[in-house]
C-alpha cells in the first residue's frame, strides 16, 4: 500500500475574518459618539405610541376574558353530580351529527 502524503500547505487568508466585526463595532461607536454632540436636538425620552378606539377596546376586553377563569367549576360540580346520580344522559346521535358536521366542514 502507498503512504499518503497527510501535509496540507494551508496559507494564511488574506484578509482578518474578523475585521467585519471589528468595523461595524467602530461604526456603532461613531454612531454613539455622534448621536451625544448633536447641536440642539430635541430632548427625547422615547417613542410614543397612540392606540385607536378599537384598539383600547380590545386591550379592556382582553383584560376581562383573562379574569375569566378556564373551567366552570360550578358547571363541573354540576355535571359531576349528575354522573354520580345516574341522570346524566349522552346524546350520542348529537355527538354524531357534530362530528359529522366537522367532517364536512374541513373538506
Amino acid at each position: 500500500m502507498k503512504a499518503i502524503d497527510n501535509n496540507m500547505d494551508i496559507k494564511q487568508p488574506g484578509v482578518d475574518l474578523n475585521q467585519g466585526t471589528a468595523q461595524a463595532n467602530r461604526l456603532q461607536d461613531k454612531a454613539v459618539d455622534s448621536s451625544a454632540q448633536i447641536p440642539n436636538a430635541p430632548n427625547v425620552k422615547g417613542d410614543t405610541v397612540t392606540l385607536t378606539r378599537s384598539a383600547e377596546e380590545m386591550l379592556k376586553l382582553e383584560e376581562n376574558l383573562a379574569k375569566i377563569p378556564d373551567i366552570d367549576n360550578n358547571r363541573v360540580s354540576a355535571i359531576k353530580a349528575s354522573i354520580a346520580s345516574g341522570a346524566y344522559q349522552i346524546n350520542t346521535a348529537k355527538i354524531v351529527d357534530s362530528l359529522i358536521n366537522i367532517e364536512k366542514r374541513d373538506r
